[in-house]
């Protein structure tokens, strides 16, 4: 294995030493640190090259963008304002997403303009971009001249000490230069607060292997004491003779509280009835008396046949019709029928914005051609499947706003377009820039 070290001159590693392959080391952080401020400098000149006007509307995204509400104020207080949708062109020439583009054009916003010393020491490759990245999305919230206090404590000690330190500095800051914000911080603390139950791989892409997680933000206290509750019930399941280990008892744990919840067990597995859960299960008929055979739970991946009938046994299940995904069918209104949508729905699977993942049930369905109203001399059976293509709410609005246009090739591959010439291909196997 042949690279370059820092003077241009060919190393060959396995040659190495352990100092010497140390020293490749430093010399490789160095070089990744000159690489990631390049890009923020070119982010910087991306926000230079697309101020906002004062007639450019306000664009909200589904999840508003890093600081606020719209694209046009996307840093903190005191930075200068950008065109809305600028991200989306940022972010289809890095590879990522349209809302990590819009936070990473914030957090260079902030340490170019409320962060001067945190962005000193970046460019004097003295500290890696990721950390004044996470000093800046920390601050972009606080007033110019306490966003100054913070940068003047943090900057000294931003390359000499770990995240933990510099996320305890920030919040010690802030109290400092306002009092009041530790109050004001812990009513504004509560918008946070909720439980979500997301389902993703365990061991990597494709390996979801039925579980899930549960993540809850509440009031410290409350979330304490459920713990323990959690705990003592794991406790009492191995004095009952599960031998599991604790984490996994914890776990079990939980749905032991929601039987109890729910009036106690009243099915022979163990399980209570009352709860409610929706998961579309994508299943072969043939295959139920199958024990080796896989079916597909949507959004989450591939899951054996014995899981999902331990599902179904005491659920009510709906069982829908097979679909031909590529049926043409046409309706003379604006919107699609349920069975249209879903086959939209079950087709793409996501917005098929470049990079976007959004999932496509929880976005809109797009005419691909702008819909007329027939009154209007729009032409009959503009509602068809290969007419409609799954967009999430930001870049359906973009789409009509005309910042870019895309059609949709016979593969059922999508072509966009984008105002400074670069296209993309958006089909089953990702994005992929054409020109």
């Amino acid at each position: 294995m042949i690279e370059t070290d820092s003077m241009g001159f060919p190393v060959v590693v396995e040659d190495l030493d352990a100092d010497g392959l140390l020293a490749l080391a430093e010399e490789s952080e160095v070089q990744a640190r000159a690489a990631e401020r390049r890009k923020l400098r070119y982010v910087a000149h991306w926000c230079v090259l697309n101020p906002a006007l004062d007639d450019d509307p306000a664009v909200w995204s589904d999840a508003g963008p890093p600081a606020g509400g719209c694209d046009k104020r996307v840093g903190g207080e005191g930075t200068p304002a950008v065109r809305p949708f600028a991200a989306e062109q940022l972010g289809a020439a890095l590879g990522i997403s349209t809302y990590a583009a819009t936070q990473l054009m914030s957090d260079v916003l902030d340490l170019r303009h409320r962060l001067p010393r945190t962005w000193a020491r970046i460019e004097a490759l003295e500290i890696p971009a990721f950390r004044g990245r996470r000093i800046a999305q920390a601050t972009t919230g606080l007033s110019k001249a306490a966003a100054a206090y913070v940068d003047a404590e943090l900057a000294p000690i931003a390359g000499s000490c770990g995240a933990r330190r510099i996320d305890r500095a920030i919040a010690e800051a802030k109290a400092l230069v306002d009092p009041e914000s530790v109050s004001e911080a812990e009513e504004q603390a509560k918008s946070s607060w909720g439980v979500t139950l997301s389902h993703g791989p365990v061991d990597g892409p494709g390996a979801w292997a039925g579980t899930s997680w549960l993540e809850a933000a509440g009031d410290t206290l409350d979330l304490t004491r459920f713990h323990d509750l959690v705990c003592e019930v794991a406790e009492q399941l191995r004095l009952d003779g599960d031998d599991s280990p604790l984490e996994e008892r914890k776990a079990r744990a939980l749905g032991v509280i929601a039987d109890r919840a729910h009036g106690g067990l009243d099915h022979p597995n163990g399980r209570a009835g009352g709860g409610k859960t929706r998961l579309y299960l994508h299943v072969n008929m043939a295959d139920l008396d199958s024990p080796d055979a896989i079916g597909t739970a949507e959004r989450l991946g591939p899951v054996t046949l014995a899981k999902i009938r331990d599902w179904l046994q005491h659920s009510r299940a709906t069982i829908v019709p097979v679909l031909d995904l590529g049926a043409r069918r046409a309706l003379d209104r604006h919107d699609p029928d349920e069975r249209m949508r879903e086959q939209v729905v079950l087709r793409d699977g996501h917005c098929i914005f470049p990079w976007c993942e959004t999932d496509a049930r929880s976005g809109d369905l797009d005419h691909i051609e702008p819909y007329r109203d027939p009154d209007d001399g729009g032409p009959p059976g503009q509602t068809d499947p290969e007419k409609l293509a799954p967009l999430c709410r930001r870049h359906h609005r973009g789409k009509t706003a005309r910042h870019f246009r895309y059609r949709r090739n016979e593969d059922g591959s999508y072509t966009w377009q984008f105002p400074l010439g670069r296209s993309y291909l958006v089909g089953g196997a990702g994005t992929f820039r054409l020109t």
